[in-house]
């Protein structure tokens, strides 16, 4: 019995001793990297769209990366590592098939500060063995620099242009996009960029990879929008109130098949909301949960107005799937 509890208490003793371990690696990359895990805020051209995501100093090239799908209306984009803001310059890539932007850093605000960002190091998944430790660090729902632990798994074909992306462990959430997956050396491995839940608990976790990095890189691709002045003066009338003027303004871009018809139906929609013709609004609302069911936006609205006709719980359930979709639509005053 005596020597069945030594056995035990040794075993204890040993896995107690893995797990501080593991955490105190976590703590020494987290003070390793996190310093080059930038906030990224983007204002769109016509200030209708306004998001929040992450990025990473590439310090030794003087590069921010992020995601495309952040800043995809193009307009301001800012950044800044901890309280050191970034002083962005040219657009070097901005790559929509690859989900990447690529800013030019030319200084730091304040100068001295850029002294103190660290230099990653970067490894290509040829490099990567299926097994390795990683670490995920970002911006997921506001939270800033947030770390998580998982492993990779190696390269893995991913939507319908089936892009070869790192596929890993570690949990991400909305914020996280554009951030860093490092391995245990503290190595940028690539950036967060996509992810799937199966319903049964197993997140399944994407990154771009370096070498796609580079490659996006070496193309110089700007696939950023030009400004619309007649979708700017739309845009303008909505944000003054002034919902009769912006109904017709927005009515030729949702006629006709333009990159503005999506976001043009929607402030429609809302105009009609807020003027009380929920019939009209529904409809809008409906139509844009069908052409895309993942339209966390829209179906809240569509939710909020059948709870006003009277449809309680399916209203209810409508706000519910939304705010699982997009979770900072039951938390955030910011969004319309």
């Amino acid at each position: 019995m005596e020597r069945h509890l030594t056995f035990a208490t040794i075993l204890f003793a040993c896995l107690f001793a893995q797990g501080v371990s593991a955490q105190d690696h976590g703590v020494r990359i987290f003070a390793q990297t996190s310093g080059a895990v930038a906030w990224v805020e983007t204002i769109s051209a016509d200030s209708l769209h306004r998001s929040r995501s992450s990025g990473v100093v590439l310090k030794h090239r003087k590069w921010l990366l992020t995601t495309f799908h952040g800043y995809q209306h193009g307009g301001v984009i800012s950044a800044r590592v901890g309280a050191t803001s970034l002083l962005l310059g040219k657009v070097i890539t901005a790559d929509k098939e690859m989900d990447l932007v690529v800013m030019e850093i030319v200084s730091s605000i304040p100068h001295t500060a850029w002294a103190g960002v660290p230099d990653l190091a970067t490894l290509t998944s040829d490099a990567i063995e299926p097994g390795a430790d990683v670490y995920a660090i970002g911006n997921p729902n506001g939270a800033e620099l947030t770390i998580s632990y998982g492993l990779a798994s190696g390269l893995r074909p991913f939507g319908v242009t089936g892009r070869k992306l790192l596929q890993f462990s570690a949990p991400v959430s909305e914020g996280n996009s554009g951030g860093a997956l490092v391995d245990g050396k503290g190595r940028l491995l690539g950036l967060p960029t996509a992810w799937h839940a199966d319903g049964g608990g197993q997140a399944l976790n994407f990154a771009l990879p370096m070498e796609a990095v580079f490659a996006a890189v070496a193309s110089s691709r700007n696939d950023l929008p030009t400004p619309n002045e007649a979708w700017i003066k739309a845009a303008r009338a909505y944000l003054a109130g002034n919902c009769a003027e912006a109904f017709i303004l927005f009515a030729p871009f949702i006629s006709n098949e333009t990159p503005q018809q999506h976001d043009a139906a929607y402030r429609s929609a809302r105009c009609l909301q807020r003027s009380g013709d929920l019939r009209s609004a529904r409809n809008y609302y409906e139509r844009l949960v069908e052409a895309d069911p993942l339209d966390a936006k829209s179906m809240y609205r569509l939710g909020e107005v059948v709870f006003e006709q009277g449809e309680i719980q399916r209203g209810l359930e409508l706000l519910q799937r939304a705010g699982r979709l997009k979770p900072e639509l039951l938390t955030s005053t910011t969004w319309d």
